[in-house]
This record gives structure tokens, sequence and C-alpha cells, in this order.
């Protein structure tokens, strides 16, 4: 197949992606509101932006997320909201970035993504745990400057390691109460939720391993795509999801002048809950149809291999354009 004819395909296969993307997120998604905005959009329809970048590479995906956000806009636009660009150039790059992603993760053996998850699961627990108990035995807490006329004539030099460093990084600043609310945050609950997120993926990864049974692929010798775990499949898609949702929640924060008054953190903590959660369901669909794309003849002739040893498309080149 000549590398015209193989990206032709790939591109109409994309725009049959995105056409059903758009169908869903028409007929079959919603908004939970959040401090009188639209907070999070929940849906299957990510889905669908999701396979290109999967099949066919990173800039099959970003042109799948960019195009699926602008048109979705523009095509039916949401009352009183206007179409931010921003948001547009965060969703392409996300796009972008799940491909590459996708790339570094599939065809790796799951007993290493599993230790290298284990591993940053235990690192954020321990040191959110810690910076909490010592923040607690310095007293440290939201209420600490409240009675204070001057934080900066604070003596820190008695204060425990952590308690040392929240105190000297918020008592000099213009709002030292609420910056020292989100260090708090940053040093304990953070971390802690970071170490949830790696139970929560390992516990899909063995979950839907179980239930989702890897297949050899008729004719050609190997497993496909995730090699008996769903582990790449889950990293992919909520990792690159959340930092889509931090980038956009940062945007929004900015632009929504209800949200102005209050702390990134309370915006930014409910939609990461729903993208977590919208996330979870998106793995155990995209798990199933990667392993449909995977039996069809006329798709593993176009799917994106990288040239690797699971590359059953004559001289498929890079996925890229």
């Amino acid at each position: 197949m000549s590398m015209s004819r193989l990206h032709l395909r790939r591109m109409v296969t994309t725009a049959v992606f995105l056409a059903i993307s758009l169908i869903l997120r028409f007929s079959a998604s919603g908004y939970i509101p959040l401090f009188g905005a639209h907070g999070a959009r929940v849906g299957i329809h990510g889905v669908f932006t999701i396979l290109p970048a999967i099949l066919f590479g990173p800039w099959y995906g970003a042109v799948a997320s960019g195009l699926g956000d602008m048109l979705g806009h523009f095509i039916r636009p949401t009352p009183g909201e206007a179409w931010l660009w921003q948001i547009t150039v965060i969703m392409t790059v996300g796009g972008f970035i799940r491909g590459w992603v996708w790339r570094l993760l599939r065809g790796r053996g799951k007993t290493g993504l599993r230790a290298v998850v284990v591993a940053m699961t235990v690192l954020f627990l321990a040191f959110g745990s810690f910076s909490m108990i010592q923040l607690r035995l310095g007293g440290i807490t939201r209420g600490f400057y409240d009675g204070i006329e001057d934080p900066r004539a604070i003596d820190t030099s008695e204060m425990n390691f952590m308690s040392r460093m929240v105190i000297a990084r918020t008592q000099n600043t213009g709002n030292p109460a609420r910056n020292l609310s989100d260090r708090i945050f940053e040093t304990t609950y953070a971390p802690i939720g970071a170490s949830v997120l790696g139970l929560i993926i390992l516990g899909v990864d063995l979950i839907l391993s179980k239930k989702i049974k890897p297949e050899v692929i008729p004719g050609s010798g190997v497993f496909a795509p995730w090699n008996g775990s769903i582990m790449p499949i889950a990293l992919t898609v909520i990792l690159v999801s959340l930092l889509i949702n931090t980038a956009n929640s940062i945007q929004l924060w900015f632009t929504i002048t209800a949200w102005r008054g209050f702390p990134f953190m309370y915006i930014w903590l409910p939609r990461a809950v729903v993208s977590l959660l919208n996330s979870t369901v998106n793995v155990f669909i995209a798990a199933l149809l990667l392993g449909v794309c995977y039996k069809q003849p006329h798709m593993r002739a176009i799917i994106d291999a990288g040239g690797s040893a699971q590359d059953h498309s004559p001289k498929s080149g890079d996925g890229d354009f």
C-alpha cells in the first residue's frame, strides 16, 4: 500500500470516528454544573477521538481531538458560552500527547508497568502521609494565620521541616492565609490523591485484564493490542485525560467570572473526579473497540504499529501525516 493511500484511509477512518463522537456528544452527553457554570461534560463520545491517537498515531489524535472540540461548539453551541480557542488548542495538544504516550507504553510487559505504578503509588502515599503528620505536629492548619497581625514576623527556626517549608513559602506573600491553604493541599491531599489514582489504575487493570482476554490476531501469531494487560490503555486514557482536564481547568478558572472568587483547587478537584470516573468507563470501552479493530483485516492494514514485531501492515510508516 502506498503511503498516500495509507494516509487517505487513515484520514477517512478518523473522520468516521469523529462523526460518531459528535453524534454521541450531541445525543448522549451532558454537563455537571459547578458554581453557576457548566463544570464538566460527561459522556462516552471522547472514546472516538481517543481511538485515532492509539490506532494511527499522535497527529491523527491531535486532529480528531481538536476538530471534535471546535466542531462540537460551532455545530451546536452551548447557550451563553463563547468558543475558547485556548481550549481547542489544549484538546489538540492533548490528542497528540495521547498518541505519543500510547507509543511509549504499547507492547511493554505488564509486570514492569504495574511495578512502576505500584512504586509511584507508594511514593506519593508516603510523601503525603509524612507531610500531613509533620504539619499536624507543627500545628499548621488552614487557620494558622488567623489573628496574626504580621505573618512576616513568625519565627520558623524551631518548626519541623515541612511546617517550616510551607510557612516560609507563604508568610511573605500578599495573601498568606489563602496561599497556606494551597500549600497544605499540594503537600498532603494532592499526593495522597495521586496514590489513590494509582490504586484505581491498578484496580482497573486487574479487573479489566481478566474480563477482556487477549486474543491472537488471526494470521499474525501475536497478541493485540495490550499483551494481556489493560495497563497501557488505562495509563494512556486516564493520565492524559487528567492532564487535559487540569489545563482546561486553569484556562476556565481565569475565564469564567463566577469561578474567579474560588481557590483553584475548588474548581480543579470536582472536575478531576468527574474526569477520572469518566475516563475509567472510557478505558473499558476503548479496550473493547480496540480488540474489535485489531481483528478486522482492513483495519490491521492501516493501524500504526511503529515498525515493531506487531507491525502486520506492509510498510505502514510511522502513523503521522
